[in-house]
Formats: C-alpha cells, structure tokens, sequence
C-alpha cells in the first residue's frame, strides 16, 4: 500500500526516455517507488516483466507473476511492480528459467544479457563512497544503494572510489576488487557513449564536474573519451561479466 501523499501511477510522456513504453498507449505507467537505483537510471519491474519481457499483457498479470514469488533480484524475492532494477541487476524468473543481468545500452537505457548459474551467483558493484564508522570498520556504499560493512583490518586504502567490487549473492560477501585503472576492461554507464566497452588506455583527472576524464580502446580499434564518473570497471583485463547478448 502506498504512504499516504505518495502517488503510484506516472504519466506516460515525461517518464525517462529510456523506458521501452509507448507514449500514446494510455496516460499512466508505473512510477518507481524509492530503491537501490534512482528513477531515471532504471525500470520497474512492472515495465520489465511486460513492455521488455512480453511475459504479461497488463499490470494484472504483472502482479500475479511477482505474488506467486517467481522473480528474483540479486537473489532476492521481490513482489512490487514499482521496484526499480538498474544496472547490473541479476535478474532470476524461476518459473521460466530465465537469467540476466541488466547492462548499460547504446543510446541510454538498459539491455538484459542472460546469463548461466555461475554469474547469478555475483554480482560487479561501484563504489561511490567510504566513511569509517564506530569501532573502526570501513563501510562502503556502493551504486546499487547497499553498504558493506569491512572487517576492521580492511585495508582502506584497497577500496578507492569509482573501483568495482565483485560482491557474492545474495550474502553480499566481497569476492574481488576490480580498480579503475589503465589497463582494466570498462562499460560506459552514461552518457553519449553509454554502452559501448573497451580497455582503459589513460586517466586524466583534473577538478571540476565532469572535468576528468578517460581514454577507452573498444574492441575494433576505436578510441574515444568520457566522462571518469562514466566509467563502470568490468574487469582488471578482460570482463568478469557476459556483455554480449539481447539488446532490447
């Protein structure tokens, strides 16, 4: 049940552009309520399970799907259709079978991958901050809105900001730290040149929003340049996630 005051329907024409729904279809769509990704950096799952997916043809079915329990994210049962899923989402419908995981697309929006047992099993998290806590623990707060708590004789300086952590699901334990370096394999997040991937070739990190920057090398030879907070690091040299599959 929504809080009172807060609204469950958005109106279709000034939801995010990246939404796969069609504008003139009807006035209302899923608004997304408060979660791990912001609203104009993901989909409900309302949207996913029935304009991405084709698994329902209205929001009845959708709710019937995620009552029975049949939708997994990161491992866990979600049952709102307003839940929002963003990027790098492990996305598990036990019924069918299906596994994906949700990657940054050319153009903006978002792409499923499938995926095998193996990967539903970790998930790549951005870290986007740090801050030491009572009893002198390291949490890091990481893209997907989670935090990880350190043990106390974690190395502080082994998680930088902007490196990628490879966290187990759904015990959210830290497997491997992937740093955004030269030489590390990367996605672009946003952007113009969101979804295309590549070798960092140079970091060039100057003041400013947006000033630094980073030279990618995708895998035809093309070099280009984007934004450093851009930047989602995917492996140390080659990808520790599928990032080949359907690009709807």
């Amino acid at each position: 049940m929504a809080r009172r005051g807060q609204k469950k329907h958005l109106k279709r024409l000034p939801a995010p552009r990246h939404w796969p729904i069609k504008r003139k279809a009807g006035k209302f769509t899923t608004r997304v309520i408060p979660g791990p990704h912001p609203k104009e950096h993901c989909l409900t799952l309302g949207i996913l399970l029935r304009e991405v997916l084709g698994y329902a043809e209205n929001m009845r079915e959708v709710k019937v799907i995620l009552s029975a329990g049949q939708v997994l994210v990161d491992g866990r049962v979600r049952k709102n259709q307003r839940f929002p899923v963003g990027l790098m989402d492990v996305i598990h419908i036990s019924t069918s079978g299906d596994k994906f995981r949700l990657l940054p697309k050319k153009g903006g929006g978002l792409r499923r991958v499938n995926i095998d047992d193996k990967e539903t099993g970790y998930k790549l998290c951005r870290i986007e901050k740090k801050i030491m806590v009572t009893g002198g623990k390291l949490q890091i707060t990481l893209h997907d809105g989670r935090t990880v708590l350190l043990p106390k004789d974690a190395n502080p300086e082994q998680y930088r900001t902007l490196d990628t952590l490879r966290v187990s699901l759904p015990d959210q334990q830290v497997e491997d730290t992937i740093p955004l370096e030269t030489g590390a394999y990367a996605v672009v997040t946003r952007g113009r040149n969101a979804g295309i991937e590549g070798k960092i070739l140079e970091i060039e990190k100057r003041f400013g929003t947006h000033a630094s920057t980073v030279t990618i090398e995708d895998p035809e030879g093309n070099r280009f340049q984007t934004a450093l907070e851009y930047v989602f690091a995917v492996g140390k040299d080659k990808p520790q996630v599928s990032l080949v599959g359907d690009a709807q």
